[in-house]
């Protein structure tokens, strides 16, 4: 027991200062350029929920910059660190039938020219931690975890179509099993293709290495009727967003955002059972979200998030029967620097 928990330690250990050793190895020969990170993150890059974050928010649809050296976005650091972020979210147990679980993760996206700062390689080492509280009456661990670094590469092929890759290796487990099972491989590959000046197509199709689904298709439109307004309608994380303007908020470099969001959320882990045999487990459910989003260039950026969860499903790689917990509320908030 303690040979596996060791195993995976070390394995997510080994997976989360791989990019910071690659990313400052690089940092020492030759001081990088600038490269522009996306707007916002995946909590958990390639999890079924949030799997690409429309590629038009991105930005790697536009038509490249004149300039010799290209401008930097709003929040964008000139160097290989790019952004840091941590999250929290509480789903409340629901009584007997229900499952509650509380959620941490952080991770940091560093950014490096790949060939060229046009088509940047983010890599991006992550951790989370669930917490589950309940039900009674299914077989689970108290705690589940996972180690992860994504590597992703932006790339504008013409001044229409730009391209989003990823691949991410990963461990997921409880710290008590022994098998394969915990390390799986994930990833994505999108498009985003420029109808107008306003509206750009997305899609693609997601990897996501489970044993309940093995691909997701990723599409939809994202359409910006106005500065201030935006329509991500783009599956497994559509969003509806209008910026709210307040009179102690002045410019462009302090933003506040109120959104509309819906998630297709969920993982899988490897477990070990209360009879000692090992299993994996996949949870997932369905969330419909109402959030607040401070956003500040260069800064501290917050979020503060409240939702609805619902068809929440338990399922077993093994025999074993799944089962549904009843609906519960959900409350997030994250900090991006």
């Amino acid at each position: 027991m303690m040979n596996a928990k060791r195993r995976l330690l070390l394995m997510s250990f080994i997976i989360l200062n791989s990019s910071f050793i690659i990313s400052f190895s690089f940092a020492q020969v030759v001081r990088l350029p600038p490269v522009s990170p996306p707007d916002r993150l995946a909590s958990r890059p390639d999890s079924s929920a949030d799997i690409l974050q429309t590629p038009g928010e991105l930005g790697i649809a536009q038509p490249p910059a004149p300039e010799a050296e290209p401008r930097l976005p709003p929040g964008a650091r000139n160097g290989v660190f790019q952004k840091i972020l941590f999250d929290s979210t509480w789903l409340a147990p629901g009584g007997y039938d229900g499952m509650g679980m509380t959620d941490v993760g952080l991770e940091a996206i560093f950014a490096l020219p790949c060939p060229t700062i046009d088509s940047p390689l983010l890599i991006t080492p992550g951790f989370a931690a669930h917490y589950l509280d309940g039900p009674q009456r299914a077989d689970l661990p108290p705690r589940l975890h996972e180690g992860y670094v994504q590597f992703r590469w932006l790339s504008q092929v013409t001044p229409k179509l730009g391209l989003d890759l990823a691949i991410t290796p990963a461990a997921y487990g409880d710290f008590q099993q022994e098998t394969a099972d915990s390390f799986r491989l994930t990833g994505h590959a999108a498009g985003a293709w420029n109808l107008t000046d306003k509206a750009k197509l997305v899609l693609g199709a997601a990897y996501l290495d489970r044993p309940d689904v093995q691909t997701i298709p990723i599409g939809g439109i994202v359409w910006t009727p106005r500065e201030d307004v935006k329509f991500d309608m783009v599956f497994p994380h559509p969003r509806v967003s209008r910026r709210i303007h307040w009179d102690w908020n002045p410019g462009d470099e302090k933003q506040n955002w109120l959104y509309i969001a819906g998630e297709f959320a969920g993982d899988a882990w490897a477990i070990e059972r209360s009879d000692g045999a090992s299993d994996q487990v996949v949870l997932s459910d369905y969330r419909v979200i109402l959030g607040l989003e401070r956003r500040v260039a260069g800064g501290l950026s917050s979020k503060v998030e409240v939702g609805y969860v619902f068809s929440r499903r338990i399922r077993y790689a093994s025999d074993t029967p799944e089962y549904w917990p009843t609906d519960t509320v959900m409350i997030r908030g994250g900090l991006t620097y």
